[in-house]
C-alpha cells in the first residue's frame, strides 16, 4: 500500500480553517448593506483593504523559502494572532473601521498560513508529478467546510439579530484555530525537503521575471482576475429585487459548494490527462457562457438551477487555474514564486470586486454581468502567446 504523505493532514487542516473563517460572512453582508446601508462600491473597498494580505503573499513566500526552520514558530504566532482578533470582535463588536482593520488582521494570519501550506504543497505536487491532485484534495477540504458554513451562516443570520449573529459566527469559527494550535504544538513537522534557499540562489531565480513567457503568464492571470466581479451585485439583486430570504441564500451557497467539491474530485480523477492550454480555453469559454446565464433571473429558482448546473464546472475551472500556477513555479523557490502568482491573482481579484461594485452602482446589474463576460472572453486572445512561450512552464 502506498504510504500517505503526513503533510496531507497539514494541508487539509489549513484549508479547513480557510473555509470556517467565512462563517460570519453572511451576517457581515447584512450588517454592511442592510444595517449600515453601505453601497456596493464601499463594500468593495472594505473587502479590498481587508483582503490586502492576500496580495502580499510574495513576502511570506520569500520568508518561507529563506528561513524554513522558523516556519513552525511563525505558524503558532499567526494562529494566536487570529484567536486574539476573533476574541476582540466577540467582545467589542464592529464598526466600518474596525471591520476593515480586524478583517485585515484575520486575512493576514490566514494568508500567511496558506502560503506556508502552498510552499510545501508545490514541492509535493512537483516531486510526485501530481498535476493538481494535491490541490484538489485540500480544496475539497475547503469545500466541505464551506458547505457547512453556507448553511449554518444562513441559520445564524436568519435566527438572530445581525450583531449577535456575527458574534456567534466568530465564536464558532474560533474553535478550529484553537484545535490547529494544539496540532502545531504536538504534531506538526515541516517537510524535510524544505531546505533554506541561499540568497545568491534566490537572486538567480529572479531572472525568471525577465522571461517574456513568464511576464505573459502574469498578464494573463492579472487580466483574467481583474474582470469585474458581480458577486456582491448578484447578492444585492437577489435580496432587494427578487426578495430572496436569508436561509435560501444559505442553501444556494451550500449547493454551489457541494457541486464545487464534485468539480474538485472530477479534476482529481480526469482533468490532469488533458492539455493544459486546452483546459484554460475550456475554463474561459465556459465562464463566459455561465456568466451570461445570470442576465436572466426571473425568480430564485433560476439561481438554484444555475448553481446546480454550473457548480462542478466552477470547481474544475478553479483548479485548472491553480495547476497553471504550479506549472510556472521553478524549483527551490516554490514559496516565493507561487505566492507571487497567487498574490497577483488575489490583488486583481480584490480589485475586480471594487470595479464590479462601481459598475453596479453607476450602470446597474445587467451591465456589470455583460462587462464581466466580455473582459473574461478577451483572455482567449492571450492564450496563443502562452503557447508560444510554453518553455516557461516547467
Amino acid at each position: 500500500m502506498k504510504k500517505i504523505n503526513p503533510l496531507y493532514l497539514f494541508f487539509i487542516l489549513v484549508y479547513a480553517n480557510e473555509g470556517l473563517y467565512h462563517l460570519p460572512g453572511q451576517a457581515l453582508y447584512y450588517l454592511t448593506r442592510e444595517l449600515w446601508k453601505l453601497n456596493a462600491t464601499t463594500i468593495g473597498w472594505i473587502s479590498f483593504i481587508s483582503g490586502l494580505p492576500w496580495c502580499i503573499k510574495i513576502l511570506y513566500g520569500f520568508y518561507a523559502d529563506r528561513y524554513p526552520l522558523q516556519i513552525k514558530n511563525l505558524l503558532i504566532v499567526n494562529y494566536i494572532l487570529g484567536v486574539m482578533t476573533y476574541l476582540y470582535i466577540i467582545i467589542f463588536g464592529l464598526t466600518p473601521i474596525s471591520l476593515t482593520i480586524t478583517g485585515f488582521i484575520i486575512n493576514w494570519y490566514v494568508a500567511f498560513c496558506d502560503t506556508i501550506n502552498d510552499k510545501q504543497m508545490v514541492v509535493v505536487e512537483q516531486d510526485g508529478n501530481l498535476q493538481g491532485k494535491c490541490q484538489s484534495m485540500q480544496w475539497s477540504s475547503f469545500g466541505v467546510v464551506s458547505v457547512l458554513v453556507s448553511i449554518f451562516g444562513a441559520m445564524l443570520a436568519t435566527s438572530f439579530p445581525v450583531i449577535l449573529a456575527y458574534k456567534i459566527g466568530y465564536s464558532i469559527a474560533l474553535i478550529l484555530p484553537i484545535l490547529t494550535l494544539i496540532y502545531f504544538f504536538k504534531y506538526y513537522k515541516p517537510s524535510a525537503i524544505c531546505q533554506p534557499v541561499s540568497f545568491n540562489a534566490f537572486k538567480g531565480e529572479l531572472k525568471l521575471f525577465k522571461s517574456p513567457g513568464f511576464l505573459i503568464a502574469i498578464l494573463f492571470i492579472a487580466f483574467l482576475q481583474l474582470s469585474p466581479s458581480f458577486g456582491t451585485p448578484l447578492t444585492i439583486y437577489a435580496r432587494e429585487t427578487l426578495h430572496v430570504n436569508k436561509m435560501f441564500l444559505g442553501y444556494l451557497g451550500a449547493t454551489g459548494e457541494v457541486l464545487s467539491v464534485i468539480g474538485y474530485l472530477l479534476y482529481y480523477r480526469y482533468c490532469q490527462k488533458f492539455n493544459l492550454f486546452k483546459m484554460l480555453q475550456f475554463m474561459i469559454i465556459g465562464t463566459v457562457i455561465t456568466n451570461l446565464f445570470y442576465l436572466y433571473i426571473p425568480n430564485q429558482w433560476f439561481l438554484l438551477g444555475y448553481n446546480v448546473a454550473f457548480g462542478a464546472f466552477n470547481g474544475m475551472s478553479f483548479l485548472i487555474l491553480l495547476n497553471f500556477f504550479v506549472q510556472l513555479v521553478p524549483k527551490n523557490s516554490e514559496g516565493f514564486f507561487y505566492a507571487c502568482l497567487t498574490g497577483i491573482s488575489n490583488l486583481c481579484g480584490n480589485g475586480s470586486g471594487v470595479l464590479g461594485g462601481y459598475i453596479y452602482d453607476h450602470a446597474g446589474y445587467s451591465v456589470t454581468v455583460i462587462v464581466a463576460s466580455l473582459t473574461t472572453a478577451c483572455c482567449l486572445f492571450i492564450i496563443p502567446f502562452l503557447k508560444r512561450s510554453k518553455n516557461v512552464i516547467s
